[in-house]
């Protein structure tokens, strides 16, 4: 099983890139376990949607 560190890193990668079947189902064993990294998972999502919706708000700010 991941190590935290482990699993962030991961986590942080599978938002840019897919990660292998296996890395994929050890990191989803390791956040059922894990609330922390559950949470640090979620919260990356979050940033990444944010993001990615920045330009759009910023050029319906500017209308």
């Amino acid at each position: 099983m991941y190590s935290c560190e482990e699993a962030a890193r991961l986590s942080s990668r599978a938002m840019e890139e897919p990660l292998t079947p296996s890395e994929r189902a050890l990191l989803r064993l390791h956040l059922m376990m894990c609330a922390r990294c559950t949470n640090f998972t979620r919260q990356i999502d979050f940033l990444r949607r944010a993001a990615h919706k920045l330009p759009e708000a910023l050029a319906n700010d500017k209308n």
